[in-house]
């Protein structure tokens, strides 16, 4: 996990998305609720994201189709 690579993008939709995080992230952060990177990771894994509309919406059940698709089930 020591690689990472950044990139221009012209979808709207994802830089809204990520602001949107960031902003919720410090939210739940101000308010004590995610204290602890997994515990802010879980929280903003339940939130509905409008470019994973035509998808299961959320990430973490995204994530979860993603997984399930990949080994056939």
């Amino acid at each position: 996990m020591a690689e990472a690579t950044y990139a221009k993008t012209a979808n709207r939709a994802v830089v809204g998305m990520l602001s949107e995080f960031l902003f919720l992230a410090d939210i739940h952060r101000e308010h004590g609720e995610a204290d602890v990177l997994v515990a802010l990771s879980a929280r903003l894994a339940g939130t509905p994201c409008g470019p994973l509309h035509k998808r299961p919406g959320l990430p973490d059940r995204e994530l979860a189709a993603l997984v399930s698709e990949s080994m056939g089930t």
